[in-house]
């Protein structure tokens, strides 16, 4: 069991500081897009190249500091010189498309001087040895279009944040198709370009997640329905996944000095041997060594037999308690089990409770 403690220990280590990276000051460039999917490409096609453009929206000049690629595969050429307010700069990606078959998901790393965090951009695709039928390169079928998958996650988003995400569809019919989406989420859109997709053509679906229109936190679900020339189609939805965290890129130094800190005065807990179809219950104490209240807006569980109460606000120096439930029936084997506490603490945005044990038949 220790092993596996110390497993998750790691995991939600890795977690917390992960979820730091959501503090920073408002951004002084825009880019025109931060992924570039190269679609399907065949090994023998030789290098691809992709731009991506910036904008400096502050009131000072800017420079690219520097550019690192997460892998040897991708080059990265950026403007040297300092972009002015108000005017633009480019960094020119190729991937030189050398290292066998396989679907890519490249990241670019850029360092802007006076920002606070660097820009992570990605290039993506699949590279082929071989040519594949449409409907292989497009598994997912929808009616008389697929997609390479049936869920997207876009990932993490900042609250009051607006992230977007682009995709393929493909029609698989012998017919023209005109594709729109209807009985969207609140805060989701997507918009299809083209709209009308002749045979064995291809589409780019561009998925936009608006957390401004609708406040949600933690592991978040949303979800359309996909119209094919105007009908609805019945057996399944199309869903997106994000994870929503609060957003401190507005705060004064003053606002983070007397933030809030939760602290747990023991983040983990062992139930040792319990028979399945016992019910484990848990608390764990938190306390705000902070200056300013705390707010937990979410406890994310991730299983369905997991039940959690919470206090919504823990006042400076006070305390509040978690209470977990746990129903183990049907359940069997070791087990670990990882609550993830949104909070408003710029210091810990995230920080991981952890419950382990072995359930017996």
């Amino acid at each position: 069991m220790r092993k596996y403690l110390f497993f998750y220990i790691l995991l939600a280590t890795f977690n917390v500081f992960g979820a730091k990276n959501l503090f920073s000051q408002a951004p002084k460039v825009e880019f025109d897009k931060t992924v570039h999917d190269f679609g399907d490409i065949m090994l023998n096609s030789g290098h691809h190249s992709c731009t991506f453009t910036f904008k400096n929206t502050s009131s000072q000049p800017i420079v690219i500091q520097t550019v690192i690629s997460s892998c040897g595969c991708t080059n990265p050429v950026w403007t040297k010189s300092p972009v002015l307010p108000g005017k633009t700069g480019t960094i020119d990606v190729t991937f030189l498309n050398d290292q066998g078959p396989y679907p890519f998901d490249k990241s670019i790393t850029v360092y802007i001087s006076g920002e606070a965090r660097p820009i992570i951009l990605r290039i993506k695709g699949v590279a082929h040895d071989k040519p594949k039928t449409i409907r292989e390169l497009f598994p997912e079928q929808f009616g008389d279009v697929a997609f390479r998958r049936s869920t997207l996650d876009i990932g993490n988003v900042a609250q009051g944040e607006i992230k977007s995400e682009v995709l393929e569809v493909a029609n698989i019919s012998g017919r023209a198709v005109d594709l729109s989406f209807t009985n969207l989420s609140k805060g989701l859109s997507i918009s299809v370009q083209p709209s009308r997709i002749t045979p064995g053509s291809k589409a780019v679906v561009r998925i936009t997640v608006n957390t401004k229109e609708a406040v949600n936190w933690g592991n978040t679900e949303y979800s359309a329905d996909i119209a094919i020339n105007g009908i609805r189609f019945q057996s399944r939805s199309f869903n997106i996944f994000a994870n929503i965290r609060d957003n401190f890129s507005s705060l004064t130094k003053e606002q983070v000095d007397n933030a809030p800190i939760p602290m747990a005065a023991s983040s983990s807990f062992d139930f040792g041997k319990v028979k399945s179809g016992s019910e484990i219950k848990q608390s764990f104490t938190i306390r705000n060594l902070g200056r300013r209240d705390l707010l937990i807006h979410k406890v994310d569980t991730g299983d369905k037999r997991v039940s959690v109460k919470h206090p919504s606000k823990i006042e400076p120096g006070k305390t509040g308690n978690i209470e977990v439930t746990i129903n183990t029936t049907g359940d069997s084997g070791e087990k670990g089990l990882i609550l993830s506490v949104i909070t408003n603490s710029p210091a810990r945005p995230v920080f991981n409770l952890i419950i382990t044990g072995n359930i017996t038949k």
